[in-house]
């Protein structure tokens, strides 16, 4: 996992190997445009021109991999502190 700064104007500079991979799986170049978006206080990183390709279901395995924890007691103690915050 790379550590990036958070520079005084909000500003982050992307390892060049981190984005190099993104860009060549998100089929993005340099000036095309890209939505910021906080889902769950992650920060993600979406091309508003997506490339769309036909991927079955298997495609997606792992994508959420450490989401909630790197192990089977934090992930339970994760969903339980979302779950206790539901309102009834």
């Amino acid at each position: 996992m790379s550590q990036v700064k958070l520079r005084e104007k909000g500003q982050v500079t992307i390892p060049a190997e981190l984005l190099q991979e993104w860009s060549r799986k998100n089929h993005v170049s340099t000036n095309d445009t890209i939505e910021a978006t906080l889902a769950n206080g992650v920060l993600m990183l979406i091309p508003k021109k997506r490339h769309v390709a036909k991927r079955d279901i298997m495609s997606f395995a792992g994508t959420g991999k450490g989401l909630w924890g790197s192990s089977v007691e934090e992930v339970d103690a994760t969903l339980k502190k979302i779950h206790n915050s539901w309102t009834r």
